[in-house]
This record gives structure tokens, C-alpha cells and sequence, in this order.
């Protein structure tokens, strides 16, 4: 497939469907996603053989924006909006009865980065290669990643998601069903307990035929600011009567030990998480596949912490006394603050 400089103009920007669903038919998207004809150049080195370049001093992908961004002579320029790609983080893959598999959502990079985006689309590989993308209305999908796909029998049920900050809605727990068939999206008022405006989570198909809810990240509002913390209850969510309920009933102690100007833990402020360590209070070190993460144990509960750009989270997995669980926050706190040099405040 070919692409030249004129349809890469025309076709190079994401946008939403105008119906539910819409049948993109964009060649370029479709090149971007297939990613088998681009050629590497020279300043790639070895590089290119594993797929990768480097450019403006990041490492990058040879099938992502930079690609289209080397091959039609594009600089970085804010102002002329991302180039649509199928690198994305937080998509979810669903494999069907038939071979076909579909891609949801997703999103390329972050805010900082020129190309980020948060997209909305569906994406769908049948069995002899063939592709098809269908894009929809804001208004009926919005974007929408780091969520989870369930299938069941002909619809799969879309729970959660980050999406882009002006638009969450903390408290409320989106949930969309998928017409595998007509790929129609249709959102699905629910009732009960909620697991809250979650992402980054596990959904996992029960006996039953509820979805069980887990793990990942909660976004909280809290004095009118958002906040992230540790999704610590499961939920359930009957999809005969479209209800949640809670399974869990933890109430553990959990802790943000944030810079009291705003900083964030970024190059030279960003702690190592085993010098965050407590030193008063005894406890055994535990496995952590988390590279900015670690877990110890005090008196047989295990305790998570982990440094994240603007806040460094501490859970107490258990029921360790009130009193116990502040001084190992305090003692985190001023390791912290030690580390960067800006005084840090504890948020429960």
C-alpha cells in the first residue's frame, strides 16, 4: 500500500465517527496499523531491526507517528494535532468465536507528547488479514482506555476507563455493551454499589455470568482536585439486572505523600523506592515486579509502596493498628522529603 503526501494530509488526524458505528475508511490508518512497508533510515542504526529509532532523544517505534513523521518530512508542531497510530497503551484485545479480533481504544503516549491522543475507535483483524475501523460519535463512546473487555456470548461489555481529565467523573463507573455482530456501542445505566471511576483494573468472567472487578486505580475528587489511589475493594456486576455490588470489605489504610509545593517525582526527585524504606519498624522485604514499586512485611500484613510522578502511594494490605500504619507513613514522608529536598505532606 501507498501512501503519498496528499492523503497523508488529508487522512493524517484522528476524528470521531458521525454514526453507530461508522466504517472508517481512511488508507492511512490502515498503513499505520499494518506497519510493513516503511523503510528504515540510516541515523536508525540496529535500531530498526527490532523496530525502534531514535528521534529528538527518545527512543520511539518505526511503526508509531515518527514513521509518517519521517517519510512526509513532518516536524513536531503542537498546533497541527496528533497523526493518528495503533501504538497505543491501554487498548483492550478480544479474540472471537469466528477468528476475528478486536481492538478497543486506547492511547498514544501522554499529554506532553504532541501525538498524544485517547482514542474511541474500534479496530477489528479478521482471519485472511483483512482490517476494518469503525469510529463513533463522542457522545455514544467516548475516548476510552486502560478499561477492561469482557465477552459474552454476543456482546462484549466495556468497564472503566482514564480517558482525558475534563471528562471524568469521579463516583460513576462508565459501562458500554458491544454488539460483536453489528459492532453497534450502547451505554448501560447501572445500579448499586460501584467500584467509582476505576481504570488499569482486571475483569474476569464468573460462574455465575457477573463480572468480577479488580485491582487498578480509583479517581477520587477530593477539595474539588482529582486524586488517584489504589482501587482496594472488588466488585461484582450482574449483567441480568446491570447491578454492582461490593465482595470485598477491606477498609485498608492507604497513604499519598505528596510535595507540599507541587513537585513532581521526576529525574532527580524521584526517589528509589527501597530508600523509602521505614528504619524504626521491622519488617521483611517481599517481591515487587513493580520497577517503581516495592513490598515489604510488617507483623504479617504485607505493605505496598510506590512512587508515582506526583504522589508516592503506602497500603497497608490488612488490619495493622491505626497507629502502626501512620508512623510507617511518617517515616516514608521524611525519607522522602530527605531525598528531594522539598518538604512532603501526608494525605490519607
Amino acid at each position: 500500500m501507498e501512501i503519498d503526501a496528499a492523503l497523508f494530509k488529508q487522512q493524517r488526524r484522528p476524528k470521531f465517527g458521525n454514526a453507530n458505528p461508522e466504517r472508517m475508511r481512511q488508507a492511512f490508518w490502515e498503513w499505520m496499523v499494518r506497519g510493513d512497508d516503511s523503510e528504515p533510515t540510516e541515523q536508525d542504526g540496529g535500531l530498526s531491526s527490532v523496530g525502534l529509532m531514535m528521534r529528538d532523544g527518545k527512543l520511539k517505534s518505526g511503526f508509531g507517528p515518527y514513521r509518517a513523521r519521517d517519510l512526509f518530512k513532518v516536524q513536531l508542531n503542537r498546533e497541527d494535532g496528533p497523526i493518528w497510530t495503533f501504538e497505543r497503551m491501554g487498548a483492550t484485545r478480544s479474540t472471537l468465536a469466528d477468528g476475528r479480533i478486536l481492538y478497543v481504544g486506547g492511547e498514544h503516549e501522554d499529554s506532553y507528547d504532541p501525538d498524544f491522543c485517547i482514542y474511541n475507535d474500534l479496530v477489528v483483524f479478521g482471519p485472511a488479514d483483512e482490517i476494518e475501523i469503525y469510529g463513533y460519535p463522542e457522545e455514544a463512546f467516548p475516548p476510552t482506555d486502560f478499561h477492561t473487555a469482557t465477552l459474552i456470548n454476543d456482546q462484549i461489555i466495556v468497564i472503566g476507563r482514564l480517558g482525558y481529565q475534563n471528562a471524568r467523573q469521579p463516583g460513576h463507573t462508565p459501562v458500554y455493551s458491544l454488539d460483536v455482530a453489528s459492532f453497534r456501542i450502547t451505554e448501560m445505566p447501572t445500579t448499586g454499589e460501584k467500584p467509582g471511576w476505576i481504570f488499569g483494573h482486571e475483569a474476569n468472567l464468573g460462574a455465575d455470568g457477573s463480572i468480577g472487578v479488580r485491582g487498578g486505580q480509583n479517581i477520587l475528587l477530593e477539595g474539588g482536585k482529582q486524586k488517584i489511589k489504589r482501587s482496594i475493594e472488588e466488585f461484582a456486576l450482574d449483567v441480568s439486572s446491570w447491578t454492582w455490588r461490593r465482595t470485598t470489605n477491606r477498609h485498608w489504610f492507604q497513604a499519598s505523600i505528596c510535595q507540599e509545593d507541587g513537585g513532581l517525582y521526576v529525574l532527580e526527585r524521584h526517589p528509589k523506592p527501597k530508600a523509602l524504606l521505614p528504619s524504626s519498624i521491622e519488617y521483611t522485604v517481599s517481591p515487587c515486579e513493580d520497577w517503581n514499586g516495592a513490598r515489604f512485611v510488617v507483623d504479617g500484613i504485607s505493605v505496598s509502596l510506590k512512587v508515582g510522578v506526583s504522589a508516592i502511594e503506602v497500603v497497608v494490605e490488612g488490619d495493622l493498628p491505626a497507629e502502626k500504619s501512620k508512623r510507617l507513613a511518617e517515616e516514608v514522608r521524611m525519607k522522602a522529603e530527605a531525598i528531594v529536598g522539598s518538604r512532603c505532606i501526608v494525605v490519607e
